[in-house]
């Protein structure tokens, strides 16, 4: 297995898995034109794609899903209630190749890969994360959750890799430019992970078993990614004193990796 992030953040998000037999995109909130070139920029051929699944509604998730879908006859999974929250055109949304609709904690395989989707704190109207497994190799996207519950950390153990949001710095969105009401949704119960949560997990729940952990969906302007990236390490430190965990941890620029995660 191996994964990449096509985008990442407030102004697109799409998580790319392949196996040897088996692709699928997780969330395509870029244009369908742009998730296709960052695909091929790859060397990825996106007539790949077995299908697409799809967290929750919000714009920067589901931007490019009527297009990519349609051009490429894939099939989107989604919870009900976030289908129902969708703002495309009646002709789109007949045209759309849906499949069977998701249900927390219900497995769906596509090939040889396993998808979970896993119900989280967010502000949508029924969000998921998902794991992926393949040939005992597993992944998670974790990202657009206001905390990470006990179910949840449940979810994470045994991971090889992790795509965990580190949203925003405390500090800095209390001083940054957004409305009061914009800073009090974020920060919620039902917001966005910060910093200093991204960091609790990995010192108090992380099994310690991933090679790789993204640190994804940081905020342009209130986290910088110097501080993300300290915030993991001093908590991976504290928990797991004696591995070098430079070589683990990276953070997704906007415009995604470039490059593949091998796992």
């Amino acid at each position: 297995m191996r994964f990449t992030l096509l985008a990442s953040g407030s102004t697109g998000n799409a998580t790319l898995i392949e196996t040897a037999r088996t692709a699928v995109l997780i969330d395509a909130g870029l244009s369908a034109r742009a998730l296709v070139r960052r695909m091929t920029d790859l060397g990825f051929d996106p007539a790949r794609l077995a299908a697409l699944f799809i967290t929750h509604e919000h714009t920067d998730h589901v931007g490019g899903l009527s297009v990519l879908s349609r051009q490429l006859a894939l099939p989107v999974f989604i919870a009900p209630p976030a289908r129902r929250q969708l703002r495309f055109k009646d002709r789109d949304m007949s045209t759309i190749p849906w499949a069977d609709p998701l249900t927390a904690g219900q497995p769906v395989v596509i090939g040889d890969l396993t998808l979970t989707p896993v119900a989280v704190p967010h502000d949508a109207a029924e969000p998921f994360i998902f794991t992926a497994t393949a040939a005992g190799i597993k992944l998670a996207v974790v990202t657009d959750l206001g905390y990470i519950p006990a179910h949840v950390a449940h979810h994470l153990t045994g991971c090889q890799a992790l795509v965990l949001e580190a949203n925003h710095d405390r500090d800095m969105l209390r001083a940054g430019p957004y409305p009061w009401e914009l800073k009090q949704r974020i920060s919620s119960r039902v917001g966005h992970l910060s910093n200093e949560d991204m960091a609790r997990f990995l010192r108090e729940d992380f099994d310690g078993a991933a090679a790789h952990i993204v640190l994804a969906h940081l905020s342009q302007h209130n986290n910088h990614p110097a501080l993300a990236r300290l915030a993991a390490l001093q908590a991976l430190d504290a928990h797991y004193p004696h591995r070098a965990w430079e070589t683990v941890v990276t953070v997704a620029p906007a415009a995604g990796l470039p490059h593949w995660c091998p796992l």
